[in-house]
């Protein structure tokens, strides 16, 4: 009977133990839920805070671009009523002002959604080409020749290169960047080695049209690069405070320092990059990148005349606007390894 009894309390004891650790673990479920519940109401706040924040950023940005903006297009409706002895100040003034905006635009791209940033390069691009048009118009340029350096090519004479600043012909025209506005061009070379220096590129809109097998290097900081039309090429250049534009490369090496990089239609090309903005690339495919290895004895002085940030590049920070994906990498570029990278150039 005494057994019968120990084994009633026992089981009881076991009984009230299972109860209690039922008790347990469901005040222990909801005290998670609500845990759960608590930090999911805080992760949407801050999700509703921040894009609240990047909306009124977006919105501030907007508001200043279009003010900038504004203001350039009225001083360059007035420029026709200007005398001549003052049209070169004046352009010059434009022109210092279209870059800070530029700067502006580069400095936001971290922020703004990409049509916002696409949206204001093209503003700028068209600001850019309005305020070339009415130079050229108030002040015509002229046709110019210079020779290049010599090299160790072999070649018992040293070639003779045409810059052309002057008027486009019929067939330039068909060219996506208009030669014309370019104050240095050169184009329609083949297999040549050319070097420019920086009295003939420094503050300059520098072009390079429908270049094959050939080596260019620009030994100075232009105002801005525009490289269209070329192939097996590889070309080297000094800072340059505005952008390089980068449009139908095949199987090329662009050594290239600048505030921003923009990049259409290339493909099977190798970017060395000093960029202090970021690096865009629009239909295009096979493109890879390293950080900018080139060095020339003037550089230290071209990096301090454009006031281009040595120390801060964004090399791997490259936005592809045909690859909306935020989680995956976008195949159409990638880095070059470590290893197989060019640690030294000839000069």
């Amino acid at each position: 009977m005494a057994d019968a009894e120990v084994l009633t309390h026992a089981a009881g004891d076991q009984k009230m133990a299972s109860v209690d650790e039922k008790r347990d673990r469901i005040a222990e479920r909801i005290q998670r839920r609500d845990v759960e519940r608590l930090a999911e109401i805080e992760k949407k706040r801050v999700e509703r805070e921040n894009a609240s924040l990047k909306q009124e950023s977006t919105d501030y940005f907007t508001s200043m671009f279009q003010q900038e903006r504004d203001n350039i297009e009225k001083k360059l409706q007035t420029v026709s009523a200007l005398e001549k002895p003052k049209l070169i100040a004046y352009f010059d003034e434009l022109t210092v002002a279209l870059q800070k905006l530029q700067k502006y635009v580069n400095d936001s791209t971290m922020f703004l959604p990409r049509y916002e940033i696409k949206s204001a390069q093209e503003s700028v691009s068209k600001l850019q080409t309005s305020i070339s048009d009415k130079r050229d118009q108030m002040l015509p340029k002229k046709k110019f020749a210079f020779k290049s350096r010599k090299h160790d090519s072999g070649q018992p004479k040293k070639q003779e290169i045409e810059v052309d600043s002057g008027k486009a012909t019929s067939d330039r025209a068909k060219l996506i960047s208009d030669t014309a506005r370019m104050d240095c061009n050169i184009e329609d070379k083949l297999s040549a080695t050319i070097s420019l220096n920086a009295k003939e590129v420094n503050n300059k809109d520098v072009g390079l049209f429908r270049l094959t097998d050939c080596v260019i290097k620009i030994y100075g900081a232009p105002s801005a690069l525009h490289i269209n039309n070329l192939k097996n090429c590889r070309v080297f250049c000094g800072p340059v405070p505005g952008s390089v534009f980068a449009d139908n490369c095949i199987n090329c090496v662009l050594v290239l320092s600048c505030q921003q990089l923009r990049v259409h239609t290339t493909t099977d090309t190798q970017f060395y990059l000093h960029v202090t903005s970021r690096a865009i690339i629009e239909d295009t495919t096979r493109v890879e990148f390293a950080p900018y290895t080139w060095a020339y004895d003037t550089m230290e002085t071209d990096y301090k005349t454009t006031g281009l940030d040595r120390n801060r590049n964004n090399w791997n920070d490259v936005d592809d606007f045909n690859w909306l994906a935020i989680d995956k990498h976008s195949p159409n570029w990638t880095l070059i390894p470590e290893d197989k990278r060019v640690k030294k150039w000839d000069n």
